[in-house]
């Protein structure tokens, strides 16, 4: 398995991240940013597209556990990918929660109230 020292450099996810930006990485080169490292036999790049390709769709919803089914991944790497997945959440919440949505006539009278005079 080749070592992510032998990747040309700007193919490398953090140096590419550098070049090009987040929007230029697939989801596993993001992946391998946050993990920082591979284990024995697996560059830190294989590693994460082994992980996205298990998870899939569910991604989002994977739990320390999930991830300690991974021969490789370990309970700090697993944390750091659960953290950041739940990081992400609250502030997407955050941000959600600070819409004003307008369902009836109802909701723009409550909104427009200090406005009637």
């Amino acid at each position: 398995m080749p070592k992510i020292k032998d990747i040309p450099k700007i193919d490398r996810p953090r140096e590419k991240f550098l070049q090009k930006g987040a929007d230029a990485l697939s989801k596993s080169d993001l992946l391998a940013i946050l993990l920082g490292s591979g284990i024995k036999g697996k560059n830190v790049r294989q590693l994460s597209e082994n992980i996205i390709k298990k998870f899939g769709k569910n991604f989002l919803n994977i739990t320390v556990d999930n991830l300690l089914e991974i021969s490789g991944i370990g309970q700090a790497k697993a944390l750091q990918i659960v953290s950041a997945i739940s990081l992400v959440k609250r502030f997407y919440a955050d941000e959600k929660s600070n819409e004003i949505i307008i369902k009836n006539s109802q909701d723009v009278l409550s909104l427009t109230y200090d406005l009637r005079d």
